[in-house]
């Protein structure tokens, strides 16, 4: 698999963009950045784009690469994909002809630019040769974690936004996963306001580690807020004997065979 990172940062400030994670140029964990992040063609090949959660910084990319859509050739419909209630809240609250249009039914109902599905952790979805997975995660809105794993059975997960957790590290058990795309939103001095918000500090994600039945061999950190990144480098680098990497936007990453 081939990893781009178009957001990694925990808010927006120039040059640093919120969650989205492309995989193999076609599928799409999480859109906190699409049109600001890739050229036209690049957005329209992507096909299905997973979501964590409906919070803002999750999803803002995703109504204007529809409007871009609807503006240019036929084509088939993205499918976004969800928990239902994560879906259920974006139609509620984004795609309801009042705060953006209804694209489920632009250009027209029977060929529009946006589907949505639901996924839920009894069962993968088998995508374009990927089986996807979903677990539970622990935030203060309900959401989801991802594994991807590909054809040859390399694996990446994805937790989105989450707090001290469970589920998804016992979806991690038999898979090969080569990388961790995990959060960590706040310095260690801030663990109370990290617990209340459903987020992770290093001592948190150190702790969460612990949990996992094999330690990937990639540790890819998300979700900085600006304010914090310089102090969270140095909480993270002072963890002995498990190297980890804060992502950047722009940054292209192989997983699994030859990386």
């Amino acid at each position: 698999m081939n990893l781009k990172i178009l957001g990694s940062s925990g808010s927006v400030a120039p040059g640093q963009n919120t969650a989205a994670f492309l995989i193999d140029d076609v599928l799409l964990l999480d859109a906190g950045t699409i049109s600001l992040s890739l050229d036209r063609d690049a957005q329209f090949k992507i096909s299905h784009i997973f979501l964590t959660h409906a919070h803002l910084d999750h999803i803002k990319g995703i109504p204007f690469l529809m409007d871009n859509l609807a503006m240019s050739r036929p084509r088939t419909p993205v499918k976004v994909i969800s928990g239902k209630e994560v879906i259920r809240e974006i139609r509620r609250h984004i795609f309801n002809n009042r705060i953006w249009p209804d694209f489920t039914r632009i250009p027209s109902p029977e060929h529009p630019v946006l589907q949505f599905e639901e996924i839920t952790p009894r069962k993968p979805l088998v995508i374009r040769g990927y089986r996807v997975y979903a677990a539970r995660v622990n935030h203060i809105v309900p959401a989801y974690g991802y594994l991807v794993e590909d054809q040859t059975g390399a694996a990446v997960v994805y937790t989105g936004d989450s707090g001290p957790t469970e589920d998804i590290w016992k979806r991690m058990t038999g898979h090969r996963v080569k990388a961790l795309i995990v959060e960590v939103s706040f310095s260690n001095s801030q663990s109370r306001l990290a617990r209340l918000s459903g987020h992770l500090t290093p001592a948190l994600l150190r702790k969460e580690i612990e949990k996992m039945p094999a330690v990937p061999e990639k540790i890819l950190i998300c979700h900085p807020k600006p304010a914090y990144r310089r102090t969270i480098e140095k909480e993270l680098a002072a963890i002995e004997g498990i190297p980890m990497e804060i992502l950047e936007d722009g940054m292209k990453i192989r997983i699994g065979e030859g990386n």
